[in-house]
């Protein structure tokens, strides 16, 4: 998570962050220790800000970014590279989110585990994720029906809490 110091601006200030431009996709959370956690999300894409001191409550900010060390800088450039871009153009630059491979299996994985728990056999299942034909052709020789049974524990294990691994 990319770290920021927040400090007033004045109106108009060409590097001024001002959290009004961006109400639809900002959320703001106070966490205890009095920095705030700054969220941005789409819906698709997400991007969040820890900023240690100021508030960006309090009209525009100039932001003072902490970058340091070796181990989590890329992350962190990459961090303030989409900060910049969305400031600038006031959406999330696609270029610079690559999208997840595993994002397919974990919504069949999902849709299997909802399957099960709506009472379907895992030949139903199949069916729905993969197709009639293929539950036709494959069914017997146990490949569909081995997979359903992965992506249904894969499913119950990210339902376990292994879904935290996911939030990178």
């Amino acid at each position: 998570m990319l770290a920021a110091e927040a400090s007033p601006a004045p109106r108009g200030d060409p590097d001024a962050f001002d959290i009004r431009d961006f109400y639809e996709l900002a959320t703001l959370l106070r966490r205890p220790d009095g920095h705030e956690l700054l969220l941005f999300s789409d819906g698709n894409h997400r991007l969040q800000l820890d900023v240690i001191t100021g508030s960006v409550l309090d009209g525009p900010v100039r932001f003072r970014y902490e970058l340091s060390g070796f181990k989590h800088i890329q992350a962190k450039i990459l961090t303030l590279r989409r900060f910049v871009l969305l400031c600038r153009l006031g959406h999330f630059p696609r270029g610079l989110y690559t999208p997840e491979r595993r994002a397919r299996r974990w919504m069949l994985a999902l849709q299997a585990y909802d399957g099960v728990q709506s009472g379907a056999s895992q030949r139903e299942i199949a069916a729905v994720l993969f197709g009639e034909r293929a539950v036709r052709e494959d069914w017997i020789a146990g490949y569909l029906r081995t997979r359903v049974q992965r992506l249904i524990r894969s499913a119950g294990k990210m339902i376990g809490g292994g879904y935290q691994d996911l939030l990178g």
